[in-house]
């Protein structure tokens, strides 16, 4: 009987496996070639903490928690991450969340939960008060479960379950080793006991469950119907592998993951919202398996894990599968309809092309050529061609075999079943880009190259390379038919070209073909660069950068397609890979001018025909340049790109967007203080005082999914008008707020467009105190108070009064003065300090930004009264000279013997200069070892003097460092006279003079250092050349003969410094 009732049960199972079988005929095909879900890996370095981590949840507000086995619970916001202490810095084996959002804690010795202060801190609030001093003595909290029942903790000395405030204890006879929650009912195993249950508030044998007293178990799910509250359990052993318990009766599960159990030792194991069971190793990674059993993904460090050890498992609300791994966490999108095949599947390179042969998927990429086949351990992976090592364009089915065109030629593929190979094919030695079967003659091939079109045939099992067609060049990237047999050209560079072949046409008779080129055609094809070409469904277009064409045979010129027109409203796109799954259905890559906006969806057309634009399907690869896309009639497509292959199954429905909260998480004021830190779901409205009005607001919202950052907006209720742009950014300062009443709101948007509920906090900024309710009731009193005593005064000493006010009138107006005349010191001081240098005590570059101008309308005026013949004349003296100072080898002073001597050369620069020149005229530190001389009333005479003196005052000059060192330093000097062209003083600015005295300053420079070099009008500007514009160019003044250089004499050879021995004398230049 018993073994007839195990029969059923088995035969039950199969049936139910059948069922499920034949409903998922497309998806077990579809996941045959799944690639690995879009992952995350966050390391010790990311969250900033221990590398171990045993336990994942997630609070009603969508804040990830994560327990640490060092650094206590780690708190993440898809922003931020947080720690939160716990006592002894004790590891956190385990996390629950309870309907209320009360997170609790499992530690060693001591459990506990979160809960956020007044300040809305989130910290650790110890249960070991519940609990009677003689069980206290407990060591890890390995699990957590929250039940309608109560909160179960579970140990291996004792189980707790905490009801309202009372605490139940069990102890275990031996040991309890494992803790499970199943259907809401709470389990544990005891060693030498079985699969026990909590029922009320006793621990009852399960039916059945003695058979696993000395076999642990590691996973308990549900079997079946999750609402069946006595339905059967899916147990999960390492030995026996997974079994079904249904009233007591044990049978197997047959499934492909058994062995695997075993070897990489099974650790946790749970049902997703997708209907598949994922399982948690402590060596191999997490499986996923269906109801059937079939392994469907084993993801471990090869497909992409940050680390093979998964501790616990979590599916978070948007159904993303957390893993607490043994070094770093890592998050799946399990249920997306995008998964991924990359370096890690065996695809190298970035892939460009893409085409199903004979049930097989082929790739090119720029590494060579790939096929994709079923794997061991139910991964999909690719396997690399060999012979093939170059950079494949496209694909050509044959029908018996498959072209491709590569970098080094065309490539033939064919007995793929028994084993790939690749046999090359001649085709003129170039570089093949695209491939066409013609129509005319099947056995001929237009293959598309790097500069021309070539075609070659097929005769038997072998190619026949018939040459290149004459009158074709340019990059020909892609080849279509049209509904007349016409051949059409898309290049990289020179437009789209239509090719029509006469009827008798035939490879090698010298003859070219009738073109047609469209990249001259204004108002044909708008760009004359790239252009792609391809047949579709309803005929022959022409895509370019501003769009998709159709040709006008009657007009015999390419028309923009209006079923295209109203496809970006919002501003045109660049539209370059594009791939027609069925009728009406165009998948395309689309990017705006800037590429700010690079975005791949599917146009789709309505019943009118039109096309319009959905980008959902894709939102997670927004921002990801896609080289190549293929649409299959089944559903599934792909997408090429440098990070790999990603294929989009439509027929599995992608998790429902749900309202994403906007939270915030902390509020600081200006000095950093945290005034409320965002763990409360309200937070309390504040009153900041006067002088704690600068604010910082940290936002985030839980969006964990992979690529998938969400932007906000904010607004200050009270000081802003309107909601500002949407921002990446996470926080938003305000300073100096001024007293009232305010509400700071922000909210989120996710990739999709959808915006979430905003979060608000109300505070109110306090005047000072001189502006406060009461101050003004006390200057009203004390105004009061005045004004009786002064009438009552008035009337008895009217007199006096009128004296002591005339005294004090007096006394205040002399205060005042004295006041005034300070001030004005004070700003004049003020004033010498903003246009003084600080080291040298001379003028500084602002001084002459502001002054000089007086000095050039001076010299303006006067010229306009002498006239330009008298005031060229060397008696003039009314030019404004300027002379650019710099010392030679400063930076070696400063290298050699510091800043602190650097320093003691320029004061002492600053004497010689002093004292080289007028007091008429105004030295100025014009930046850092350059000084500017301005010396007014000046001849044309006046800068080889001057430039001279300086010069030979500096080379003259030992200069003091301090403690006995001397050194010799010369100078560079560079000089130019405003205006350059007395003529014409208007053709150049007095900040053109400093340019042309700067350019002669590097002239002498160049010329040796330790001389000087000006500039001279050598003519006047004639009639023809005088509105001609001149810049304040020194080599083309001077070539142009408008200037000519002054030169100090060449055997003035530049001092070397050296330091001067203790006693006085000097070093002499060597």
């Amino acid at each position: 009987m018993v073994w007839m009732k195990i029969a059923a049960l088995l035969a039950s199972l199969w049936l139910g496996a059948g069922l499920a079988k034949a409903e998922s005929t497309i998806e077990s095909k579809h996941a045959a070639e799944a690639g690995v879900p879009l992952l995350q890996n966050f390391s010790p370095l990311d969250y900033g903490a221990a590398p171990q981590n045993w336990a994942v949840t997630q609070d009603r507000r969508g804040v990830i928690y994560v327990g640490n086995s060092d650094d206590g619970v780690l708190e993440y916001d898809g922003t931020r991450w947080r720690r939160i202490p716990v006592p002894n810095q004790s590891s956190v084996r385990s996390l629950a969340v309870d309907a209320n959002g009360r997170v609790y804690v499992g530690c060693i010795g001591e459990f506990g939960y979160l809960e956020p202060d007044v300040h809305g801190r989130m910290h650790y609030v110890s249960l070991l008060d519940r609990i009677a001093p003689a069980y206290r003595n407990f060591a890890d909290v390995w699990r957590i479960f929250v039940t309608d029942d109560g909160v179960y903790f579970g140990t291996v000395a004792q189980l707790f379950r905490l009801r309202g405030e009372h605490m139940d204890v069990w102890t275990a006879t031996t040991s309890f080793d494992y803790f499970f929650k199943v259907r809401d009912r709470f389990y544990v195993r005891a060693e030498g006991r079985g699969l026990m249950e909590v029922i009320g508030d006793q621990l009852k044998m399960v039916k059945g469950g003695a058979r696993f007293a000395h076999e642990r178990i590691h996973a308990l799910v549900a079997w079946g119907d999750e609402t069946d509250h006595d339905g059967p359990l899916l147990v999960g052993t390492r030995e026996r592998g997974w079994l079904v318990l249904d009233k007591g009766r044990l049978a197997a599960w047959p499934n492909e993951t058994n062995k695997i159990l075993r070897d990489d030792q099974l650790y946790d194991a749970q049902w997703l919202a997708n209907g598949t069971l994922a399982i948690g190793t402590l060596q191999g990674g997490v499986l996923l398996v269906d109801r059937m059993g079939h392994l469907l993904e084993r993801l471990r460090r090869n497909e992409g894990l940050i680390n093979d050890t998964v501790l616990s498992m979590f599916q978070d609300r948007e159904h993303g599968l957390w893993l607490a791994l043994d070094n770093g966490l890592s998050r799946l999108d399990v249920a997306s309809p995008l998964t991924l095949f990359s370096r890690n599947s065996g695809l190298d390179g970035t892939v460009l092309a893409m085409r199903r042969f004979q049930g097989r998927l082929y790739v090119g990429t720029t590494k060579g050529l790939f096929l994709l086949h079923s794997g061991i351990d139910g991964n999909a992976e690719f396997v690399a061609l060999d012979g093939v090592r170059a950079q494949v364009w496209s694909f050509l089915d044959m029908g018996d075999s498959l072209l491709a065109a590569t970098s080094q030629g065309v490539v033939e593929v064919s007995n793929v079943v028994a084993k790939p190979c690749a046999a090359p094919v001649c085709t003129s030695g170039d570089v093949a880009f695209s491939l066409l079967r013609s129509i005319r003659d099947p056995s001929r091939v237009f293959v598309g190259l790097r500069n021309g079109l070539a075609v070659m045939r097929r005769d038997g099992d072998k190619w026949i390379d018939e040459g290149r067609i004459p009158g074709i060049s340019g990059d020909i990237r892609s080849l279509a038919h049209d509904d007349h047999d016409n051949l059409w050209l898309g290049t990289l560079s020179n437009g789209a070209i239509r090719v029509a072949l006469p009827d008798e046409w035939q490879p090698g008779d010298g003859v070219p073909p009738q073109t047609q080129s469209f990249q001259q055609h204004r108002d044909s094809v708008a760009s004359p660069n790239y252009a792609f070409v391809t047949s579709l469904a309803a005929g022959l277009r022409v895509v370019t950068a501003q769009g998709i064409y159709l040709y006008d045979e009657k007009r015999a010129r390419l028309q923009p397609d209006t079923a295209f027109a109203s496809l970006f409203p919002q501003g045109a796109r660049r539209l370059s890979r594009l791939s027609e799954s069925v009728p009406g259905h165009l998948w395309m890559y689309t990017a705006d001018g800037t590429k700010t906006i690079r975005e791949t969806g599917v146009a789709v057309a309505d019943a009118k025909g039109h096309y319009h634009w959905e980008p959902q399907p894709l939102r997670e690869l927004s921002g990801v340049e896609m080289y190549t896309l293929y649409a299959e009639p089944d559903g599934i497509t792909w997408f090429g790109s440098s990070d790999g292959l990603y294929r989009l199954d439509s027929s599995i429905a992608a998790p429902p967007d749900k309202p994403l909260p906007t939270l915030l998480r902390k509020i600081s004021d200006g000095s950093g203080h945290v005034l409320w830190g965002g763990a409360s779901t309200a937070p309390p409205t504040l009153k900041l005082p006067w002088g704690n009005n600068s604010l910082r607001f940290d936002y985030a919202s839980p969006n964990f999914r992979a690529r998938t950052a969400s932007t906000f907006q904010v607004q200050l209720e009270g000081a802003d008008a309107r909601w500002s742009d949407w921002s990446a950014e996470t926080y938003r300062d305000y300073t100096n707020i001024h007293e009232g009443d305010y509400r700071f709101r922000v909210r989120s948007r996710d990739l999709r467009g959808n915006i979430g509920a905003d979060a608000e906090f109300a505070f109110q900024v306090l005047p000072p105190w001189y502006r406060t309710w009461w101050a003004y009731l006390g200057y009203f009193v004390l105004a009061y108070m005045v004004a009786a005593l002064g009438i009552q005064l008035r009337s008895a000493v009217l007199q006096r009064r009128n004296r002591e006010l005339a005294r004090l009138i007096e006394q205040r107006t002399e205060e005042l003065s004295a006041s005034n005349h300070a001030l004005e010191e004070a700003n004049s001081a003020l004033q010498r300090q903003t246009i003084t240098d600080a080291l040298t005590g001379m003028k500084n570059r602002r001084y002459a930004l502001e002054n000089v101008g007086r000095d050039v309308a001076s010299v303006l005026r006067l010229y306009r009264d002498l006239g330009p013949n008298a005031a060229q004349g060397p008696a003039a003296n009314i030019n404004l000279l300027f002379l650019l100072i710099d010392i030679d080898h400063f930076k070696d002073v400063n290298d050699h013997y510091g800043h602190a001597a650097g320093d003691r050369v320029l004061a002492q620069l600053r004497d010689i200069t002093l004292a080289a020149i007028r007091e008429t005229d105004t030295p100025v530190r014009w930046g850092g070892e350059e000084f500017l001389v301005i010396a007014r009333r000046t001849n044309s005479e006046s800068g080889p003097v001057i430039a001279e003196h300086i010069r030979r005052l500096m080379a003259q000059h030992e200069f003091d460092l301090g403690n006995g060192v001397f050194i010799r330093r010369t100078c560079s000097i560079g000089f130019a006279s405003y205006p350059v062209l007395p003529s014409e003083p208007w053709r150049f600015s007095w900040e053109d003079v400093v340019s042309l005295a700067d350019q002669c300053l590097y002239a002498a420079k160049h010329n040796g250092r330790n001389s000087w070099v000006g500039v001279r009008q050598l003519h006047t500007p004639t009639a023809e050349t005088a509105d001609l514009p001149l810049t304040a160019d020194l080599d083309a003044l001077v070539a142009e003969g408008y200037l000519r250089l002054q030169v100090s004499p060449s055997n003035w050879a530049a001092s070397v410094d050296r330091p001067c021995p203790p006693t006085h004398g000097y070093a002499p230049p060597r």
